[in-house]
């Protein structure tokens, strides 16, 4: 169940505008707020997977702990995304012990 509605949902925060193949790292354009550890799901025409944010950096290439609306961002990806491909925040999941 997610935090605040039980669902597990996703929220749209931002889109793929570059992917390199040979490091497979992505390039988002954010929409909303993103952190290391977040938990988010790639999602295009033919790309669907789900991953945890690490080591994102920003476009002066240094490693960074959050990012905001606006900013370029980039984080190596488990598989390969396209330009175009949408990232959803994945709503963390409240297990029964947090109740």
């Amino acid at each position: 169940m997610c935090e605040d509605c039980g669902c597990g949902h996703t929220e749209p925060i931002g889109e793929i505008t570059h992917f390199y193949t040979k490091p497979s790292v992505a390039v988002i354009k954010l929409d909303q707020n993103m952190k290391n550890s977040d938990q988010v799901q790639v999602k295009g025409s033919t790309t669907d997977f789900k991953m945890t944010v690490e080591g994102m950096r920003n476009d002066a290439e240094e490693e960074i702990d959050h990012a905001h609306a606006g900013e370029l961002v980039a984080f190596r990806t488990p598989d390969r995304a396209r330009p175009g491909d949408k990232i959803f925040l994945v709503m963390r999941e409240v297990s029964s012990e947090d109740n």
